[in-house]
């Protein structure tokens, strides 16, 4: 009896162990990484900003982002607002949708503004995101339409 029960269990052991795979196909969730659904080249162009601040820096504050590509056909921008540009640097997402990065203010002018940005590509005419400069404990928002 006790032989026929641990065949028994064999038999239904077997089958399950031969049926595990290796790890998923694709990303980390198992799901399959298609190929890109945006163009790095959309954000390319002249935008109108509007974006929020500190509560003393009298925002909603407007300007404008020129974003273009460098010789190394990475993207960078221009950001002006009422002081001087600030330069943003960064990279593009997976899907070419969200550009990361840097900006930075001058370092020869006094009190330059660094920080953190993030902008997604909405559609052909918006853009929005955040900005946080350093020492800020919460991003930004800002909006921008193409010009």
């Amino acid at each position: 009896m006790k032989r026929s029960i641990v065949l028994a269990l064999l038999a239904f052991a077997a089958p399950a162990s031969a049926q595990l795979s290796g790890p998923p196909a694709g990303g980390p969730t198992g799901e399959f990484l298609g190929p890109p659904s945006g163009n790095a080249g959309n954000f390319l162009g002249v935008w109108t900003l509007t974006w929020d601040g500190p509560v003393d820096s009298h925002c909603p504050c407007r300007g404008s982002l020129t974003i273009a590509a460098n010789r190394n056909g990475d993207i960078e921008g221009m950001w002006k607002s009422s002081g001087p540009p600030a330069k943003l640097s960064g990279s593009i997402g997976f899907n070419q949708d969200v550009w990361t990065g840097t900006f930075a203010q001058p370092d020869d002018m006094d009190f330059p503004q660094h920080g953190y940005f993030r902008i997604e590509y909405r559609g052909e005419r918006s853009l929005t995101g955040s900005y946080q400069p350093e020492g800020t404990a919460i991003p930004f928002r800002w909006t921008g339409t193409r010009l």
